[in-house]
């Protein structure tokens, strides 16, 4: 009976499917509260609104309600899923990585946890239970392998630099300046960890293979 026992059962197609169901509506109903704050105090908060790309605090406070509430809405129904999810990723990076730069790791937290979610939502993509599934998934197309080109050993290494790289942006060990230089290797790590690909290893004439 050993096919029973928990650590013995891989999660099949349809519980990764609801999972990630689960993920998007938990995580699009919570920011949305954030944003929903935002355009109740629009107006107040547009005179102190975070500015940490230059652009001005209405322009700034605007792009983050559009990402808290429309993106969240988007994730929700599962309708451009990626895009909404990379949208949020941005929203997040800049407020854990700019706005509250210097700050203790506290202030930041919260943040970087929607942040890591997000990065799950945009791998996975909306699952079966979405919208992107009934418009943009075809049942006639037969599914495609992925490409792979790293080894489980080299993925698992590239998450933990990854998570490094983000402990030390995190806790200012470092300058500002190399903090942000920190946290922006940090995304190739996990991006090419995530999908087993790495471009660079084509160049060098690294073999692909398929699963």
């Amino acid at each position: 009976m050993k096919e029973f026992w928990l650590w013995d059962l891989p999660a099949r197609e349809d519980q990764r499917s609801i999972v990630i169901f689960f993920l998007r509506v938990f995580i699009g109903f919570v920011m949305l509260t954030h944003g929903f704050v935002k355009i109740a105090d629009f107006y107040s908060l547009a005179r102190v609104f975070p500015d940490p790309l230059g652009i001005g605090h209405t322009a700034s406070l605007s792009l983050s309600i559009f990402a808290e509430v429309v993106c969240s809405f988007l994730l929700i129904s599962g309708f451009l899923t990626r895009f909404a999810a990379i949208v949020l990723i941005v929203n997040m990076t800049v407020a854990t990585f700019l706005a509250h730069m210097g700050q203790a790791f506290s202030t930041k937290e919260l943040a970087l946890l929607y942040l890591a979610i997000y990065m799950v939502i945009v791998v996975f993509g909306g699952g079966r239970h979405s919208i992107d599934w009934i418009v943009f998934t075809s049942k006639k197309t037969p599914k495609s392998k992925a490409v792979i080109n790293m080894s489980s050993f080299e993925r698992v290494l590239r998450v933990l630099i990854g998570l490094f790289f983000w402990f030390v942006a995190l806790n200012n060990i470092l300058s500002p300046v190399w903090s942000i230089i920190f946290m922006l290797f940090s995304i190739p790590m996990f991006f090419t960890a995530f999908w087993g690909y790495c471009p660079l290893y084509k160049m060098i004439g690294k073999n692909c293979h398929t699963y």
